[in-house]
């Protein structure tokens, strides 16, 4: 009764192996090797550099070239790589090539370059500032009246000046300065002692002869200050008293010289006499 079931059955098996369902892939089709073609392929593109690993080997290979660098910025595609070269780039005509090709493109480094232009301006101004300064001291030093305070003014105006170039010439140009205000001191000062012993020369209790010599050797003194650098320097009022002194001392040894001649003459016409 049920025959013709069984034949059915039997009849849909494939003709190939016995329990097999039509159509699906055995065991040697699932570890069948890959064609020649396709394995070569994929190797290849195992050992291919990415642009990226290709552009960053061209980083390492620098060397510091400024130039090398903008070129390599200006063609590379990885902002990062970009950033890295630009640390190379420091001159004003450089910097400036980049910052305009970059500053619609890579903010990074765009930012960079511009850091790097203001602070080459701002040593510019520094170097200028630094540059009048220079100027400012060396009228100093051929200005006959040297004050303190002009010196002291020099002084705040280069602190505020930051030009590490132009420090040895400020500091030779300032030590000079320096020198030459002391020198004025010792002048003055040198000024007041005359004028002092000038004024103690008529208590002196010197001879006549002793006393003209002295009053010549300080006249002698005081016309050498007259003409030395810096004598601008010394105070009118004491140059004024010196001359008045002088002049006064000058009139009583030539009173003392003319009553020493009186006494001589009447002690010659004594001695005659008695003769």
């Amino acid at each position: 009764m049920f025959e013709f079931l069984f034949k059915r059955q039997g009849g849909d098996k494939p003709a190939g192996a016995p329990g097999e369902q039509p159509g699906a892939a055995g065991p040697s089709a699932a570890a069948q090797p890959a064609a020649p073609g396709q394995s070569a392929s994929r190797d290849g593109a195992a050992g291919a550099a990415s642009p990226r690993e290709q552009q960053a080997e061209q980083l390492k290979h620098l060397d510091g070239d400024e130039e090398a660098a903008v070129a390599f910025i200006l063609s590379s595609e990885f902002s990062e790589l970009r950033l890295a070269a630009a640390e190379l780039v420091h001159s004003r005509a450089q910097l400036e090539r980049v910052h305009a090709a970059m500053r619609n493109l890579d903010r990074r480094v765009a930012k960079l370059m511009q850091s790097r232009l203001d602070a080459i301006r701002h040593h510019e101004a520094e170097l200028r500032r630094g540059q009048e300064a220079l100027a400012h001291a060396r009228s100093l030093l051929n200005d006959e009246l040297l004050t303190p305070n002009h010196v002291a003014e020099l002084d705040r105006e280069w602190t505020v000046i930051k030009a590490p170039e132009l420090a040895p010439e400020f500091d030779a140009i300032r030590a000079e300065l320096g020198k030459r205000l002391e020198d004025q001191v010792q002048l003055q000062r040198a000024m007041i002692d005359r004028l002092a012993a000038l004024r103690q020369l008529e208590s002196a209790g010197l001879d006549p002869e002793a006393f003209a010599q002295r009053l010549a050797s300080l006249q002698e003194e005081q016309a050498a200050a007259l003409v030395a650098q810096g004598h601008a320097s010394l105070p009118r009022t004491l140059v004024a008293e010196f001359a008045t002194e002088h002049a006064r001392l000058g009139a009583s040894l030539a009173t003392l010289a003319q009553d020493r001649a009186a006494l001589a003459a009447r002690e010659a016409a004594l001695d005659q006499w008695q003769a």
